[in-house]
Formats: structure tokens, sequence, C-alpha cells
């Protein structure tokens, strides 16, 4: 990580269900300081090392009723999240108080990172 870019990061407050082991609805806080999470942002557990060869999960959308949907969650917003794994992925990492940090979803790197 070159430490200059702010990194996502997503806290996990409620887990509402889990329709199969890849998907998760859970309810988040944005608590990154400077960088919103947006639709399409892969995430992986903050403390998951870049080598470790956990499978990202996607944020596939962001809503809060009777807001609708976010396209983009900003620092200290929450709001209901589902992340979707690539099939045969177990997110059970995916826990209350859990703190997720995006990462690039091709190499599972945090964003930001010179390469």
């Amino acid at each position: 990580m070159s430490g200059t870019e702010p990194v996502g990061l997503l806290r996990v407050l409620i887990v509402y269900e889990r329709p199969s082991p890849n998907k998760v609805v859970c309810h988040a806080r944005c608590v990154s300081v400077g960088r919103s999470v947006f639709p399409g942002d892969a995430v992986l557990p903050e403390d998951a090392p870049p080598d470790a060869g956990t499978s990202p999960a996607r944020v596939l959308r962001m809503y809060r009723p009777p807001v609708g949907e976010f396209t983009e969650l900003t620092p200290g917003w929450s709001a209901a999240v589902e992340l979707e794994a690539p099939e045969g992925t177990d997110l059970s990492w995916v826990q209350p108080d859990a703190n997720l940090r995006v990462v690039s979803p091709t190499t599972g790197t945090e964003q930001g990172q010179a390469g």
C-alpha cells in the first residue's frame, strides 16, 4: 500500500440474511476517511493478508428505505449492503463488527496501490 491514497472501509453493523454461502445482506457504515464506497467495489476483511487467497466480495447494491438506492456511500453514512462473491466462496467472514476494506477486484490489493 502506498499510504497516500485513502482506503475504503465498511464496518458491518448487522447481518440481515445469508441467502447462500456466497451472498450476504448486511447493514454497514462507511468508516473511511476521505473515501466513499461504491457499488461494484470489491471488499475483503480488513485484516486479511493480500496473499491469503481469500476471494473478495463485490458490493452489488446499497440502499436504505425509504430513501432508496445509493450510488455512493459517503463516510459516516450507513445502509443495507448486498455483497456477493464467486460461486463456491464462503462469506462467513462477513460478521457484525467486521471491518471490510475496499480492494482492487482483479488483484485483491488495496485501491490506490501503485503497481
